[in-house]
């Protein structure tokens, strides 16, 4: 059966009456141009979420549910706001937030940056690197320094030893497309045997703003409602709540403002009713209506303790 890949997302879709990961764009400003990602492509203002803003929003999650994870991501590089990001994952643990993740291209994770961010609390990081040797990485991450990046790799994983810590988590991410995809099994060995854990998945389109061939399954095998609708809220960094992480990247439908509004109070309003459209197997709205990216399926996990 073609759907059987997703049975183990499937599974796990319930109404919840506040989400399961808010994700908070920090900055909406990135140092690089990567080829699988529409953040060049933006025309919504670009800018920094302010202090307070973020605090609201830890604030309520801390009140709500702390167990609901904290992503910092969508649009930029949150290591652009270096000592005023680390200030805010220090805040968001103190608040008793579980779980604390980044998102990061890792071009700009200086040893200070590292130090800090381990002391600070961060529970995990996902470093975007998608490729084995500096030749595909100047292809796809454009604009990086293939070099440094592994340099600040290593000395993040070295300082975590030094330091006695097991946080963050350091998960390094290949998102296989055309320019990497006969790489893949080169890079998971070098970092397997490095004992650095990798989470391998497939490019999204971001709605239909990148090209994805890999995202060719019909619209009659849309049997069941997008796991991002159901499990994330995503605020972009003037407090716009959008329609959904991926295709809303550009915020043309947003559902609501946490500047005047809850979390939970726009979840549980117009989220909620867009959710609801899902879970009846409609996916009229604009966006969704031409959205593939519910086909990727679940990440690949390969842990290094696991080899």
């Amino acid at each position: 059966m073609v759907l059987s890949k997703f049975d183990n997302i499937v599974s796990t879709l319930q109404e919840n009456d506040f989400p399961v990961e808010v994700l908070a764009e920090t900055t909406a400003f990135c140092n690089l141009q990567c080829v699988m990602c529409p953040q060049k492509t933006l025309t919504r203002p670009k800018g920094e979420m302010s202090f307070e803003i973020f605090k609201k929003i830890v604030d309520e999650i801390a009140s709500v549910n702390p167990s609901t994870r904290l992503w910092f991501a969508i649009m930029g590089e949150a290591l652009l706001l270096k000592d005023k990001f680390v200030t805010m994952v220090r805040y968001a643990k103190e608040k008793g937030i579980v779980s604390t993740n980044l998102n990061t291209n890792a071009c700009l994770l200086t040893p200070e940056l590292s130090d800090m961010l381990i002391d600070a609390g961060l529970d995990e990081i996902i470093i975007g690197l998608d490729a084995f040797t500096g030749e595909t990485y100047k292809k796809i991450r454009i604009g990086g320094d293939f070099e440094k990046t592994l340099s600040n790799i290593m000395y993040l994983i070295d300082a975590k030893k030094r330091k006695h810590s097991d946080k963050p988590h350091v998960l390094l991410q290949y998102i296989i497309m055309d320019e990497n995809e006969h790489e893949v099994e080169a890079f998971r060995n070098f970092w397997i045997d490095k004992g650095v854990d990798l989470k391998i998945r497939q490019k999204v389109a971001w709605g239909n703003a990148i090209q994805a061939d890999n995202l060719n399954l019909s619209d009659g095998d849309r049997t069941f409602p997008c796991p991002m609708i159901v499990r994330n809220c995503a605020i972009h960094w003037d407090g716009t709540i959008a329609h959904c992480s991926d295709a809303d990247f550009d915020g043309q439908y947003p559902a609501g403002d946490i500047k005047t509004q809850s979390i939970k109070e726009v979840w549980n309003g117009e989220l909620k009713l867009r959710r609801e459209k899902h879970w009846n197997l409609d996916f009229s709205h604009p966006l969704c209506r031409k959205c593939k990216d519910w086909q990727i399926g679940r990440s690949n996990f390969v842990y290094a303790d696991s080899k």
